[in-house]
């Protein structure tokens, strides 16, 4: 009874005492401005290495709504969404092309136009590398956001504990009434 216990109490392990850069701590509170089944998708595919659709069989969504989790992200994080309110267009569908491409889902046509798309200006190429170079740099932020393991986890679990709560806090209520 006591490990049932344990495990549904577990606390979030401590995370360990390392300095933390600026640009770390900037992405890490990016991160956490977004909605959590993006942060999970993002843990899961950063910091576990899943596939996109093991991530969706995992979390029971389809590939593509896991690839917009992934967009969102990219979007969120990127240097242009902190300095203007308008991105540009090429780096938008750079970070689209990336996430795509790691996508189960992208054939052999879609590669060949991605190819057309990078080889049809020098920009194309630079906000790909640019994708890149922000994915590599947020290994540091997924570490410290995934360090409890929460990510792994259903969302089925934290909905029931709330109902349980909720059924306790009604009975609390109701025999407090009588008394």
């Amino acid at each position: 009874m006591t490990n049932q216990l344990t495990s549904l109490f577990s606390l979030a392990t401590r995370q360990p005492d390392i300095p933390v850069s600026p640009e770390t701590d900037a992405y890490r509170r990016r991160i956490q401005k977004l909605p959590r089944r993006t942060r999970q998708v993002f843990l899961l595919s950063r910091l576990d290495q899943m596939a996109y659709a093991d991530i969706a069989h995992l979390l029971e969504v389809d590939v593509d709504a896991v690839e917009r989790c992934m967009v969102r992200l990219l979007d969120q994080c990127s240097d242009e969404a902190a300095d203007t309110q308008s991105p540009d267009s090429v780096s938008l569908q750079a970070r689209r092309w990336y996430v795509h491409l790691q996508s189960p889902q992208a054939t052999a046509s879609q590669r060949i136009e991605f190819r057309h798309w990078l080889d049809a200006d020098a920009r194309h190429l630079h906000a790909f590398q640019a994708t890149e170079r922000l994915w590599r740099k947020l290994q540091a932020p997924a570490a410290i956001l995934g360090a409890s393991g929460w990510h792994r986890r259903k969302r089925r679990i934290y909905i029931g504990w709330l109902l349980l709560t909720a059924f306790l806090c009604s009975l609390l209520v109701t025999a407090e009434a009588f008394t």
